[in-house]
């Protein structure tokens, strides 16, 4: 499989940014800048990575077309637009959002959030991105939240069937799926059932620790790799099992040397290496 980060750092050029990358065994890589940067300049990193077999795993949007703010809503719809015909343009495996909070804060937790008219408006979204970019080269992708749609594997699937686009796929974090007790003591079962529905859809994955605190209330928090209780040996066994080939990006870490850090632990948990 092909380990990386999903950040940014500092650099001064393309070729700064996927030398330091390749130095540190980074085979795959979330796309550092947007559709408004100059195509000379988008050109340029992707030659960068090319010219050392990086894969550009994923495009990101990050921000939620359903806030309250209309006119914030709709600049969020254009952007994600354009950001998923940047993945397309650069060949990136997916172009990745969560599929966005009913409230001001783009990915909080809010009673809408699990509304069926929510559902149906992230499906109709989903339709009309695809529908408006018609990508052939990438695929849009939601990742799973504990909070919002999609929250299980099985409404992931669900999801699948009912936006009924092709360009339409899975971005796997399966750790997005522990929400609570249950999940968390059995992550096994919920790893292979993950696998199991959504495994031919999934591009591209990221991967984490996390921990369940102890106390009188439920507190699961996610920690850097290596200190949780997540099994990773048996995520990183069904992501290989798909492909060689998938990009598994490390993410949410202070520094750089914390994502290289994570990347190694990655390393020595796999099987085949």
């Amino acid at each position: 499989m092909r380990i990386g980060i999903n950040t940014s750092f500092p650099h001064s050029s393309p070729e700064e940014w996927a030398g330091i990358l390749e130095q540190n065994g980074c085979r795959a890589v979330s796309f550092p800048v947007d559709y408004t940067e100059p195509v000379s300049v988008i050109d340029a990193y992707v030659k960068a990575t090319s010219d050392r077999d990086i894969r550009i795993a994923e495009v990101g949007i990050w921000d939620s077309p359903f806030q309250p703010d209309e006119q914030k809503a709709e600049m969020v719809k254009q952007r994600s637009k354009e950001q998923l015909a940047l993945a397309d343009y650069i060949q990136a495996d997916c172009c990745v959002n969560v599929s966005g909070a009913f409230g001001e804060i783009w990915s909080g937790c809010y009673r809408e959030n699990f509304d069926i008219a929510s559902y149906q408006k992230t499906v109709e979204l989903i339709q009309w991105l695809c529908d408006e970019v018609r990508p052939t080269h990438t695929f849009f992708t939601l990742e799973p939240m504990q909070w919002m749609v999609p929250d299980t594997p099985e409404q992931y699937l669900q999801l699948l069937g009912d936006v009924k686009r092709k360009e339409f796929a899975v971005h796997m974090d399966v750790i997005n799926f522990i929400k609570d007790p249950y999940t968390y003591t059995h992550m096994d079962e919920l790893i292979r059932k993950s696998f199991a529905l959504l495994g031919p859809y999934i591009k591209s994955c990221h991967i984490k620790d996390c921990i369940l605190l102890p106390g009188t209330t439920v507190a699961i928090r996610e920690v850097p790799i290596g200190e949780g209780q997540m099994d990773l040996p048996l995520y990183l066994e069904e992501i290989q099992k798909l492909s060689p080939d998938l990009p598994v990006l490390v993410e949410h870490l202070p520094k750089l040397e914390d994502y290289i850090k994570g990347v190694n632990e990655v390393r020595k948990l796999l099987v085949t290496p």
